[in-house]
């Protein structure tokens, strides 16, 4: 077996300082910043302007909802199919999807997928990291975690492949106790944990200086050596945890630029290049404000050789004037008008940035609704430009599955599942039975995932589904059709199945005993039926006493 390459915590420090510095060459750490805060709307930070109003028109809160909506509109549905079709490889193929679809569920990753969709969005790229926790459950489980773009390193960062990548390392910053307690943990000396000091790493974005100063950077880094991936801990002098060899064929990070950069593993984000035009919105925006509060009533001018003292404004106060007080002795002259251009052009602002970011007044349904159709056309035209970004989700789905069934094969071991069985009467059922993921040879097998749009599940469109199958007579039995509607859409429902299946013994047992008469009373010799209940023309039901009145009441 070839020995690990020698690594050092200052080794790893050393490539992390390497990472930064390029961050800093892209400006990551400044864009990050500023673009989280203008889509926060906190868009006048840093303006010392103690004197002027400070309103903010947020152009992209709504744009961002708006592209990642339409990204996610549709759920994501997944398959594992074989390449090589088998009985027993389309088995295998059963039990994983049942799986994925069980630690999709449990991790919330469709939740964190929204979450990263809106990071990429803002800061250019969104990432997912998988790992196993043995402390959850009875036999451990799969955790899930969205991770800041800023707080990944590639090793090359003009390779875009993360499973390309000779080391990969994520930042954490943990509190100074967290640290050294997680050392003392891993069985780290306690002379070496005296050397866990705090660092200042304040240009994370959302990391305040005063905080930061109680922070320690823990490098979280991962290599591969003979196809096998390895991680360590550690900080700048010390590992909080020494090499491990994990027998994990993939890095467990799903990444997702919005869009790509050429040689960068970091995307642009959709906000950075329209960042000024938000800037002169806001600005023209005050100084209209400033404008209007300060020349909304006219200026009054008088003659200071006729008045005596001060002129006053108060009410019913008398006015000394030389000379003869019915002259002129003051007028009020009206403020000028403040140029329409300047809001025409606001606005146009407003506009064109939408327009360039991809949303446009008909998606957003800012249009008075005078042709459907013509709505509908636009709005979908609109969405159309996303298709990059929604196959790249995709993309990103299909990276997370191969990892989560990297994870199941090398940490799940023996589990007990639920597999459907084929009773001898061919109906259906579920069964518990002990399942060995650790024998299973999924490069013999040849997985295909098969990444897509589905529909999201709802209750009501289940009930319509089921009206539609029962109107067609794609489904004639109406006890098939009452145990497949969701509960509390059919008040006594329990009672109406039990009262069908009474009624579908008695139709049994008359059609048992119709059949031996007429075949001379031979039992050995008359078929048995199962029927359905009468139905009418068109499976419409025949109602029939009070079952009849309460199936049309359905």
């Amino acid at each position: 077996m070839k020995k690990p390459k020698e690594i050092t915590p200052q080794k790893i420090w050393n490539e992390y300082l390497e990472g930064e510095d390029y961050h800093s060459q892209i400006k990551l750490h400044e864009t990050v910043k500023k673009n989280e805060e203008f889509y926060e709307g906190e868009q006048w930070n840093g303006v010392n302007a103690p004197d002027l109003e400070k309103p903010v028109i947020n152009i992209f809160k709504r744009a961002v909802t708006y592209l990642g909506s339409q990204i996610i509109s549709d759920d994501v549905g997944i398959s594992l199919e074989p390449f090589c079709e088998s009985e027993e490889a389309s088995g295998v193929c059963k039990i994983l999807s049942e799986q994925i679809g069980r630690i999709v569920e449990i991790t919330k990753a469709k939740t964190k997928n929204r979450e990263i969709i809106k990071d990429a969005a803002v800061t250019g790229d969104g990432a997912l990291y998988a790992w196993f926790d043995p402390e959850k459950g009875e036999s451990g489980e799969l955790e899930l975690e969205t991770i800041d773009n800023e707080k990944v390193i590639f090793r090359n960062p003009f390779e875009h492949d993360v499973q390309r990548q000779k080391s990969i390392i994520i930042v954490k910053r943990m509190m100074l106790d967290d640290a050294k307690e997680l050392a003392a943990a891993n069985g780290v000396p306690e002379d070496e944990i005296k050397l866990i000091m705090p660092d200042d790493r304040a240009d994370y974005s959302g990391e305040r200086k005063d905080i930061g100063k109680s922070l320690v950077t823990v490098l979280l880094r991962f290599w591969k050596e003979d196809g096998t991936v390895w991680f360590s801990e550690s900080t700048q002098d010390v590992f909080i945890r020494k090499p491990v060899k994990t027998g994990a064929k993939l890095y467990h990070l799903a990444w997702m630029p919005w869009e790509k950069r050429r040689d960068s593993y970091h995307g642009s984000a959709v906000m950075t290049p329209y960042i000024q035009n938000q800037i002169y919105v806001n600005k023209m925006w005050a100084l209209a404000m400033v404008y209007s509060s300060k020349m909304a009533w006219p200026q009054r001018f008088y003659d200071a050789t006729k008045i005596r003292g001060n002129l006053s404004n108060k009410v019913g106060q008398a006015v000394g004037v030389a000379g003869d007080p019915k002259s002129a002795v003051w007028f009020d002259s009206p403020a000028g008008n403040m140029s329409a251009q300047v809001l025409e052009l606001v606005d146009r602002t407003i506009r064109y940035t939408r327009e360039s970011l991809g949303v446009t007044d008909a998606a957003l349904g800012d249009i008075r609704p005078e042709n459907t159709s013509a709505i509908i056309a636009a709005a979908e035209q609109s969405a159309a430009p996303l298709i990059f970004q929604k196959l790249g989700n995709h993309q990103l789905w299909e990276d997370l599955v191969h990892i989560f069934l990297d994870i199941i094969r090398e940490m799940y071991g023996l589990r007990e599942i639920y597999t459907e069985v084929v009773l001898p009467d061919g109906s259906r059922t579920r069964q518990k039975k002990d399942f060995d993921f650790s024998a299973l040879d999924y490069d013999a097998f040849d997985i295909k995932v098969n990444i897509g749009s589905a529909t999201y599940w709802s209750q009501l469109m289940q009930v319509q589904t089921m009206d539609a199958f029962f109107k067609s007579g794609i489904i004639d039995d109406a006890l098939i059709y009452l145990e497949h509607i969701p509960e509390g859409y059919v008040s006594e429902k329990e009672e109406l199945i039990r009262e069908l299946r009474e009624k579908r013994a008695e139709n049994t047992a008359m059609s048992t005993a119709s059949m031996e008469m007429s075949m001379g009373g031979n039992p050995s010799t008359a078929p048995t039926a199962t029927l359905p209940l009468p139905l009418g023309k068109g499976g419409n039901f025949e109602p029939m006493g009070q079952l009849g009145a309460k199936i049309s009441g359905i």
